[in-house]
């Protein structure tokens, strides 16, 4: 009932803000910056002061963004530039622009670079997308902005997005403790790894080149909304497809297990050792005993262990039941074999979402039914996590009546119990 104030969904959440000529004053909210749903932003001709808050710059599904008329002193969030608006216009410098350093130094402000296994400049949006080990970034950017704070907040396990366009970015996953700058020297270097990525827009194949600039954001969210995918979007083992994309697919490619004795080396192993012989156990302790990789999962309070599976004592599928004694939940790991696996964003009409998330520093997948018109509250809920050091993938698939439609985080919980620590095996 909020003049200017639209909401969307179930529950309901703000989508949009018009309060164009209302006498606001002051500073622009940060909190506006949790509004995960906002997707129209015109604060248009009010007396507001000070920056725009970093946080906005994040917001998955901000299509529109009208500021002027207002006396906003900083930068404009580098998120800004896929929106509709006058961002363009502001007179503001834009947030953490950088420039590719060919050299890889990094020595002046406003230079990146990222390196390769073997400390070459990666040069291509190909390498960018597959071969990063090193990210190289100046503490300072090109429009004098230090951003020193929010890089000592990267951690192992932190998310950095690199974006030239809605449908070309990167986006990494830190690796290791970030190696902060020595005296007199402003550049930071992160442990990286591609863990995301969309490259089929116009000029991201091909050399970078020294004069790109890109726009990064420090704090890349855990998920990546369905509705805002418009183009193929490779993350980690998994390949989505926006809705009623008729474009080419990625090809699949074959991943050999390794043995079960823990032999990594790849088909010569896996050729060789000697298959178990299928069962399936009602007998929880003999389940621990015969499968070589076997975790208990965290489930609610009465569940219990129904049975479980495997044909060669390391791929496995477990069943569980609820505090009812009814069917509860599904989970299976398992070496993932072929890569990616294609899932369409968005299905039927909306029912079904199939969103990018990270867990733990693990690329996953959850499959749901959102509220709105087209909600299934029926649908099986699913989570797949997949662990790229060790091959293994986690998945999880719900019964329980409590557990279906968009009742996502009590699947997400169970799947994330399943997972090892990062960086082990299991």
């Amino acid at each position: 009932r909020w003049e200017g104030v639209a909401v969307g969904g179930e529950p309901p959440r703000v989508v949009r803000l018009d309060l164009r000529g209302k006498g606001l004053t002051g500073a622009i909210p940060r909190g506006l910056g949790e509004m995960e749903r906002l997707n129209t932003l015109i604060l248009v001709d009010n007396a507001l002061t000070g920056g725009i808050p970093r946080p906005i710059g994040r917001l998955p599904l901000l299509r529109e963004v009208r500021l002027a008329g207002n006396a906003l002193t900083g930068c404009v969030p580098s998120a800004f530039g896929d929106a509709r608006g006058d961002a363009l216009y502001l007179g503001l410098p834009w947030c953490l622009r950088y420039a590719l350093d060919a050299t890889g130094a990094v020595e002046a402000a406003g230079g990146w670079a990222i390196l390769g296994a073997d400390g070459e400049v990666l040069a291509t949006w190909e390498g960018l997308r597959s071969e990063a080990a090193t990210l190289r970034v100046h503490q300072t950017d090109a429009g004098g902005t230090s951003w020193a704070a929010e890089f000592g907040a990267v951690s192992e396990g932190g998310l950095f997005e690199w974006r030239k366009a809605s449908d070309c970015w990167v986006r990494y996953r830190v690796t290791g403790p970030p190696v902060r700058p020595s005296a007199g020297s402003g550049r930071w270097e992160f442990p990286v790894e591609w863990m995301t990525y969309a490259a089929t827009g116009a000029g991201c194949t091909g050399t970078v080149g020294s004069a790109v600039a890109l726009g990064a954001d420090e704090a890349a969210p855990d998920a990546i909304p369905a509705i805002a995918i418009t183009s193929p979007v490779r993350h980690g083992a998994y390949l989505f497809y926006p809705a009623e994309w008729d474009g080419e697919a990625e090809p699949d490619t074959v991943h050999t297990p390794p043995a079960p004795d823990g032999d990594a080396s790849g088909s010569s192993g896996a050729a060789t050792a000697e298959p178990y012989s299928f069962f399936r156990t009602r007998d929880i302790a003999e389940a621990r005993q015969r499968i070589s990789y076997w975790r208990d999962p965290v489930l609610p309070a009465g569940w219990a262990f129904r049975s479980a599976e495997t044909d060669n004592g390391r791929e496995y599928c477990a069943f569980y039941t609820n505090e009812m004694d009814d069917h509860g939940v599904d989970l299976c790991v398992h070496y993932k074999k072929y890569r990616p696996f294609d899932c369409d964003a968005v299905a039927n009409g909306g029912r079904v979402l199939c969103e990018p998330r990270t867990f733990d520093g693990r690329a996953a997948i959850v499959r749901y039914s959102p509220r709105g018109p087209a909600h299934d509250r029926l649908l099986s809920i699913m989570v797949f996590i997949f662990d790229a050091n060790t091959g293994i993938e986690y998945w999880v698939r719900s019964a329980d009546r409590n557990m279906r439609g968009s009742n996502i985080e009590p699947v997400i919980a169970i799947a994330r119990s399943l997972l090892p620590p990062a960086g082990s095996t299991p």
